[in-house]
């Protein structure tokens, strides 16, 4: 249990005894000016607000009524009616106590689980992954961490049948629509060359620019193409064939991708799998008046999201991704027992989402439903990340550049590496830079991409914080050790207790990230972890004092082990030296 935690529990419980009426919410955050203290509550002006009292005078009573654990000094009174409180050395050593004999490190156990899908990163067949899906995909990935580690609070396979929780991650592919119409066309017109495994998401790419263009500037080619997507939706064999053959090529190119990235699905489902439901979904809300015909059309009104109506189906019968959703939403709360659904996207689709939503609970889904937005990655002249000729910048090509530029820097800093130990941590460090530079700002921001700030071995960087990682573990191999001690931790200068109550805080980071859906709350935790870890190597000798040996061998192993652990949730590898 966190120190935050153990004292919100004590204040909690004295609002629940002398204000019942006050709707529960957390009492307590750190203070932002460790002069002040270390903990502070806003309780007694809300208090206060509610009750038409005096602040400070409720302050003054929560004081003296309301006693800190033991170990923790008096609490005072600031301001408008804040009351600060400061945690003593003993009582932090004791909790570190706990924290070492945690093999959840300070992770807090949920109360409630959920049956969770999360729907993300979802790329079009016949189409490269670009830059703009690898937010999506990090960002889906390190919540599927993150709430699997928050509501198992140990690894998901040894719990999942005793706790009974379950995250399920989803990959919802395109792989269905009018594109495949445009894509057949010029590929059958082709003659149906072979695609070659080594290029052939940039073959498929190809062959559906010259069916669009050619269907774009020639109505006779673009019924030729209507033809052909109708002839796939009917199932004409060898359009299937080709499709399939689409379907197969675009999956060894982004099987590749996730495998440089480390990302997994659980399930991966495509458009396609929901065709034969459509028809039903569409009749339904009819049934149920949700939906109406306008124009031959089936639409969904509703003035409080928007004037223009919500498109099921088009006056031609064809069906559209809105559809394919409400579809997607029944066979998850049905089939996959979701008790809530978390859809990744960038912030361009949050409309679509307030419809989706709000069609899908009028049609009775009892699922929470939820859509985690985040913004655009701009390049230097903040306009959308593009490739140097201005087309989308694709995720392989962005993935071969962190490694390559990863190499240079690690050939500077360790000419002494061998070409396999150089490439193997030129590629990890490549990706871990990448993968911590997208998730460190508030995902509903855009940001400015670049390779210089993003593979600094200072600053709020993964290199700084895999550094203090190795220093960790450098440190426990000189002592002779694999492993930590088991040893309490006896605090004895400023710079130890202020590392043992960034490491008590743990549990808190994690908690947060995965309740906000926002990653770069741990990002942050870790930057100030493992800038206090240097501090504190700096300040405290580890190796040479005798009496404080163990006790700070503890901290350093600790240390190490909650930024393995957090780097973990973000999707990042160690190493044990750089």
């Amino acid at each position: 249990m966190s120190l935050r935690i153990e004292l919100e529990q004590i204040v909690s419980a004295w609002a629940a005894r002398n204000f019942p009426d006050l709707p529960p919410e957390p009492w307590v955050r750190p203070c932002t000016d460790e002069r002040h203290g270390h903990f502070q509550t806003h309780l007694a002006m809300v208090a206060a607000k509610a009750t038409k009292q005096n602040p400070r005078e409720l302050a003054e009573r929560l004081c003296k009524e309301c006693f800190p654990p033991e170990g923790w000094e008096k609490p005072a009174v600031a301001g408008a009616g804040f009351v600060n409180y400061r945690v003593g050395p003993e009582a932090v050593g004791h909790a570190l106590d706990a924290l070492r004999r945690d093999p959840d490190l300070g992770i807090p156990k949920v109360t409630k689980p959920e049956t969770i899908v999360i729907d993300f990163s979802s790329p079009n067949i016949a189409k490269a992954m670009h830059v703009g899906h690898i937010r999506s995909t990090l960002l889906g990935d390190s919540l599927a961490r993150l709430l699997t580690r928050t509501l198992l609070g140990d690894s998901l396979a040894r719990l999942l049948t005793r706790l009974g929780h379950r995250v399920t991650r989803v990959n919802h592919l395109g792989d269905w629509g009018t594109q495949f119409g445009k894509l057949l066309l010029a590929y059958r017109a082709a003659g149906r060359p072979p695609i070659e495994s080594d290029r052939a998401i940039d073959q498929l790419e190809e062959f559906y620019k010259q069916g669009h263009q050619h269907a774009e500037s020639d109505p006779a080619k673009m019924e030729q193409a209507r033809a052909e997507l109708a002839a796939l939706q009917v199932g004409d064999p060898e359009r299937l064939q080709d499709w399939r053959l689409f379907c197969e090529k675009s999956a060894e190119h982004f099987r590749r991708i996730y495998e440089r990235l480390d990302v997994r699905f659980d399930s991966v489902r495509g458009e396609s799998a929901y065709h034969e439901d459509l028809p039903g979904v569409v009749q339904d809300l009819l049934d149920k008046d949700i939906a109406e015909t306008s124009q031959g059309a089936v639409v969904v009104r509703n003035p409080e999201i928007a004037e223009e109506p919500y498109l099921i189906r088009k006056s031609d019968g064809a069906f559209l991704y809105a559809t394919t959703d409400l579809a997607a939403i029944r066979y998850r709360a049905a089939e996959l027992k979701a008790d809530r659904i978390i859809y990744v996207t960038d912030a361009r689709q949050q409309l679509h989402f307030r419809w989706l939503f709000d069609t899908a609970r009028r049609s009775g889904c009892q699922a929470i439903l939820e859509h985690v937005w985040f913004g655009t990655i701009l390049g230097p002249d903040r306009k959308p990340l593009k490739s140097r000729d201005g087309t989308p910048l694709k995720l392989i090509d962005l993935l071969h550049e962190a490694r390559e530029r990863a190499r240079a820097i690690l050939q500077t800093k360790r000419p002494d590496l061998s070409p396999v130990d150089l490439e193997t941590k030129a590629d990890l460090l490549g990706i871990a830079s990448l993968k911590y530079a997208d998730q460190l700002p508030n995902r509903n921001l855009d940001y400015v991409f670049t390779w210089e700030k993003l593979l600094a071995f200072d600053g709020n960087t993964a290199p700084y914080i895999l550094n203090a990682y190795v220093r960790t573990r450098s440190i426990l191999r000189k002592a002779g050790l694999q492993k930590r001690p088991d040893a309490p931790v006896k605090i004895s200068q400023l710079e130890e207790e202020r590392l043992a109550r960034i490491l008590l805080r743990f549990g808190d980071a994690v908690e947060l990230a995965a309740a906000d859906r926002k990653p770069h709350h741990l990002c942050g935790y870790l930057y100030e972890l493992a800038g206090q870890y240097h501090r504190f190597f700096e300040a405290c000798p580890v190796l040479q004092l005798p009496a404080l040996r163990d006790s700070r061998l503890t901290l350093v192993g600790l240390t190490g082990e909650i930024l393995r652990e957090g780097l973990s949730l973000l999707g990042i590898p160690t190493l044990e030296e750089m």
